[in-house]
């Protein structure tokens, strides 16, 4: 075999395996692809070669290079050998990265980003999803691996038994060479040959996302986001000269503060309810899925946001909105994985400076998502998990990894319950039976054929949840601190996005505040609001008055948002009163068809905001511009 011959088919595998797994991704989610046409499908795929090929160059270039060195040393079977292992190393755990993304893109509808820098938390939630509700995708992606590997040693392993023919003439030698160096120069850059090489806005030739998702890969994504990530590269939405008229202009736009507000003396109760959706309660949304009987009566009984948004797709990002009112931002770290070492307002540590008792706790294990660090980071005087929680039911399988939620919200009531400690009192409550897989709660609870990853198994979950909230207030309003408390009700994000969702669709989600005492008049508010805006909303509720510095607003003054700001990945959302958008620094990437030039200046209003907050942070100036 031609020494020039091996190279060349580890590049053609690799871009076939690619290739294979892309069109893998375009038929698992058929329905989020299509309203592609055939011709927009067909250029998705051809720009996935470009993807695949600078993948391909981007880790296996150094093996590839030596590969083609025209001498005898290198050309011998044992070092031909050597390279073509490492070869096939990468383009194995590339491939499996690739199919383990078909998952991931199910549920959040874009490829694995930076994000995989914060999943470490995640690792065994992961592991155990792949082996149970995914077990059918691990499954196939191993089959998918086993018959990569046939094909592999067919097309590759076996010819390397052959010796290398290397010319006679050395300038022929070289020219070969040097013929394989510019080729690998093309393929490295994304087959782009002027201007600079392929970079993630390339993808976005169409005018549809889909398009653009179908052409990237999720190692390049994630190569590029990551690095984009590390370096820690400012956002660069606006101009300099933009951001400093608007910095100059309202260099405390961040900063909230009520001074008339007097301590009410109030507790609150917040419950973040795991993946609870707008659509699926039917009180909210007017549908007939009957399985929150208990929130659908309470909704009669509280003001409710029927325009409320999450600020993000995953558990963490909710949790930073809601408790710190800190903008995420691709430029930054989330809660728990460096931003709490930036100077920024604290639910927990303003309730401790007002004498108040804080308590946090989840159904989940003390150390998941990294939360014990966080209540300590948020100033939590005590913190609670699944090892404290002792189970009150019986249950027909094992208890699982994000706990159960009736057991939990019981320890949570007997907690704050207990006679030594001193009210008031903030308290957080993160549930966590309605994540994925979804166990089998007990045939009471299945409305629906159960299924431990679909709606279906998520719907049976969602009625156990239900239950397990109505269960918590009754067990509350025995307790004498029930009357002097504001419970709030609201969610960390939707359940995984559907592929016909749009984007506020994707983050719609319940917000409903009680007040047993009557002091909240009931109502349905249909002004815009987003997770950002609960903690200036809670100082007014427990009449805080000190300053904060917040991503949002006051639910119960005279403030209106222009827009929300939602972070879906490597692509920004905004959601105005009328419509919506979906942007990346290289410009717009879906939109409402009612968007406008009209909208342009809410857009820009936003990403002046944007920057001017990772400004801030970067410089650890959040609260002190």
């Amino acid at each position: 075999m031609h020494f020039a011959i091996l190279p060349i088919r580890i590049i053609l595998f690799a871009l076939l395996a690619f290739g294979l797994c892309r069109i893998g991704l375009y038929f698992v989610h058929y329905d989020y692809f299509s309203p592609l046409t055939l011709s927009e499908v067909a250029k998705g795929l051809v720009k996935g070669i470009q993807f695949d090929s600078a993948t391909t160059m981007l880790f296996c270039s150094p093996m590839l290079v030596l590969l083609s060195l025209p001498f005898k040393a290198i050309q011998g079977t044992k070092c031909r050998t050597l390279l073509a292992w490492l070869c096939a190393l990468m383009i194995f755990v590339m491939c499996a990265y690739s199919l383990g993304d078909l998952t991931y893109f199910g549920e959040v509808q874009h490829h694995i980003g930076a994000e995989i820098l914060n999943l470490s938390a995640d690792q065994g939630a992961l592991i155990e999803i792949a082996l149970s509700s995914r077990l059918a995708y691990t499954l196939g992606s191993l089959v998918g691996l086993i018959l990569f590997g046939i094909l592999w040693y067919y097309v590759i392993q076996r010819p390397l038994t052959q010796q290398a023919v290397l010319p006679q003439n050395k300038w022929l030698r070289l020219a070969i060479w040097l013929l394989l160096a510019g080729i690998y120069f093309i393929l490295f850059r994304g087959i782009v040959l002027s201007s600079r090489p392929i970079n993630l806005s390339d993808a976005f030739t169409g005018s549809k996302l889909q398009q653009a998702n179908l052409a990237l890969n999720p190692v390049y994504t994630t190569y590029r986001e990551s690095r984009n990530r590390l370096k820690e590269q400012p956002l660069n939405y606006v101009s300099s000269t933009e951001l400093q008229n608007f910095a100059s202009k309202q260099p405390l736009i961040f900063k909230w503060q009520h001074p008339e507000n007097k301590p009410t003396s109030k507790n609150v109760v917040l419950v973040l309810l795991e993946s609870w959706s707008y659509k699926y309660i039917d009180a909210l949304a007017g549908g007939s899925y009957k399985v929150t009987p208990f929130m659908d009566s309470l909704v009669a009984k509280s003001q409710v946001w029927d325009n409320y948004y999450a600020a993000g797709q995953r558990s963490i990002v909710g949790i930073q909105a809601v408790l710190s009112s800190t903008p995420s931002l691709q430029s930054q770290p989330t809660l728990g994985f460096g931003l709490e070492l930036k100077e920024m307002s604290r639910i927990a540590q303003i309730a401790n400076q007002q004498n108040y008792r804080t308590v946090m706790m989840q159904s989940s294990a003390r150390r998941s998502f990294h939360m014990d660090s966080i209540a300590n980071a948020l100033g939590f005087q005590e913190y609670y998990g699944k090892e404290d929680v002792p189970l009150l039911r019986e249950y027909p399988q094992e208890q699982p990894r994000f706990g159960w939620d009736y057991d939990a919200l019981q320890t949570f009531n007997q907690k704050l319950s207990e006679p030594a400690k001193k009210q008031p009192f903030f308290a957080f409550m993160f549930t966590g039976t309605t994540h994925e897989p979804f166990p089998k709660i007990g045939s009471e609870f299945e409305l629906y054929p159960h299924d431990d990853q679909g709606e279906n198994g998520f719907l049976n979950t969602l009625k156990y949840s239900d239950w397990a909230l109505q269960q918590f207030m009754q067990s509350a309003e025995k307790q004498p601190w029930y009357q002097n408390t504001i419970f709030i009700f609201t969610a960390d994000h939707t359940l995984n996005a559907e592929s016909d969702d749009n984007l506020p669709q994707r983050f719609h989600i319940p917000l409903v505040i009680f007040s047993p005492d009557g002091s909240l008049t009931p109502i349905r508010h249909t002004e815009l609001a987003s997770q950002y805006d609960l903690f200036p909303s809670i100082m007014d509720l427990l009449g805080f008055n000190q300053p904060i510095y917040t991503f949002g607003k006051s639910l119960f003054a005279n403030e209106k948002s222009e827009s929300v700001m939602l972070n879906q990945g490597d692509t920004v959302g905004m959601i105005t009163p009328t419509t919506w958008v979906g942007f990346t620094p290289e410009g717009i990437q879906e939109k409402a068809e009612n968007y406008s030039a009209k909208d342009e200046q809410a857009l820009q209003n936003l990403k002046l905001k944007m920057q001017y907050a990772d400004q801030l942070l970067r410089e650890n100036r959040w609260i002190k511009p």
